[in-house]
């Protein structure tokens, strides 16, 4: 029966040995959060929490923070939460779930308080197992979700994913996704006919590389370029989808070419008058640009516009139509 023994004393020494090892990541885990709220107050802003507790003893490290509240003297942005919960397997540390909770306050630096409300909302971080922890894929999950202003007008989304994976074969390389089902905009949208007050479909899918690696000691990295594979958005009778390629020239401008292709485009001129984004003076003026433009368009639909928007020596064009100079990319210096 010795044997029954020694294997008796060597699983009760894995377990204590695993015990301790909670222990210590625990402990190790709180001084970290506590660090990095003190690193925000030093460098002068505000970074606040009533507790900061670890839990999931013994195969879990389970971090609650509660009470959080952040924000930003110098740009008026601040957030506060009743709790945060970020979630690890102790055999796997490396892959980190975020659950938030159903209600935020967003403030904006014009004074407005924006409530963040939602039925679930959770995020997943998966990074490589090594020193420098780069990231291999993250994805945000939500349902439910509405934005509430302070200042009367409310926004609201059914289902959201938001996915940045790193491309293996690529270096610095990231593919984007979104998926946004439905978009139901603020009251003042409700009597666009031909729109409607919301937005029914979403979808993003790009590919981004940046001048360095998202990992753990990433700094201010700048975009090398954007490969959009597709980008798709319905808003009632207009269809508008993208796709095409950007990169920085010599100078930082952008350069480079997306291939437009708008449908519905006719509702388009009464919707900017009734929002007040054009005098209605000018809605026949605009029209008639839409129709010159439709017309111009390589696609036989007359309710069609089909044209590339061309980045190309600093400038920026629409088809034969120069729009001005080309957005600049922020280069490192």
């Amino acid at each position: 029966m010795r044997w029954v023994r020694f294997l008796l004393w060597f699983v009760l020494g894995l377990g204590v040995l695993w015990g301790g090892y909670w222990f210590v990541g625990a402990r190790a885990l709180e001084r970290a959060t506590q660090a990095w709220f003190d690193s925000q107050t030093a460098a002068g802003r505000v970074a606040e929490t009533s507790a900061i507790s670890v839990a999931g003893f013994a195969d879990r490290f389970d971090l609650t923070i509660s009470d959080p509240t952040l924000s930003d003297p110098l740009t008026g942005w601040g957030w506060q939460a009743p709790f945060v919960q970020i979630l690890a397997m102790t055999w796997k540390p490396w892959h980190v779930i975020a659950a938030l909770p159903p209600t935020q306050v967003i403030h904006a630096p014009d004074g407005q308080d924006v409530t963040l409300s939602s039925g679930r909302l959770m995020a997943s971080v998966l990074m490589q197992p090594t020193q420098a922890l780069p990231l291999t894929r993250a994805v945000v999950e939500g349902e439910g979700l509405g934005l509430s202003s302070s200042q009367g007008w409310r926004v609201g989304v059914d289902k959201l994913v938001l996915a940045a994976e790193r491309v293996v074969d690529a270096a610095n390389t990231y593919r984007l996704g979104a998926d946004i089902g439905t978009l139901t905009l603020p009251q003042a949208y409700a009597h666009l006919t031909d729109l409607g007050p919301a937005v029914t479909a979403l979808h993003l899918d790009a590919k981004v590389t940046l001048s360095q690696p998202l990992d753990r000691s990433v700094q201010n990295p700048q975009l090398q370029g954007l490969t959009l594979t597709q980008f798709h958005v319905t808003w009632g009778v207009v269809d508008l989808t993208a796709q095409g390629t950007v990169k920085p020239d010599a100078q930082g401008l952008a350069e480079g070419q997306i291939d437009l292709t708008l449908k519905g485009w006719r509702s388009l001129p009464a919707a900017a008058v009734a929002l007040g984004l054009v005098p209605a003076s000018n809605e026949v003026t605009v029209q008639r640009g839409l129709e010159f433009l439709a017309k111009a368009s390589p696609d036989p639909d007359p309710e069609v516009i089909s044209l590339p928007l061309t980045l190309q020596n600093g400038r920026m064009s629409l088809g034969f139509i120069p729009l001005g100079p080309a957005p600049a990319l922020p280069q490192r210096q």
